[in-house]
């Protein structure tokens, strides 16, 4: 059985974690869930349904982060960090994205993709 691919990924100011590739059903899962974050001008404005919606996303990128992460005493950092708020889900996701590139050897983000027409 060939070893596991994996790379290293900064997270937080201080920190470098070993990551595997996230498997192609937790790319859908990520891409999912992203459109499920309600768009939040004030959290206290939030209605109970968004709130709940967006606990439930959050729980579940968590899964996919703590699928990605292979060392168990980085999943503890990482835990005690966002608690203390040293840091934030989106540097989270910044290293999903991270983890991505150096898997697909890219440092870019993609080209926009360019408009298409439709004949009528």
């Amino acid at each position: 059985m060939p070893a596991e691919l994996t790379v290293m990924v900064p997270i937080g100011m201080d920190r470098v974690v070993e990551m595997r590739k996230p498997t192609e059903g937790a790319l859908v899962v990520l891409a999912r869930s992203g459109r499920g974050i309600p768009k939040i001008e004030n959290v206290d404005e939030l209605s109970d349904k968004q709130r709940d919606q967006l606990i439930s996303t959050l729980g579940t990128l968590g899964k996919v982060v703590d699928s990605m992460i292979v060392q168990e005493s980085d999943k503890a950092w990482l835990d005690d960090a966002m608690i203390d708020g040293d840091v934030t889900a989106e540097e989270v996701i910044d290293a999903i994205r991270v983890c991505g590139e150096k898997f697909n050897g890219t440092t870019a983000p993609a080209k926009k993709a360019a408009p298409v027409r439709r004949r009528r």
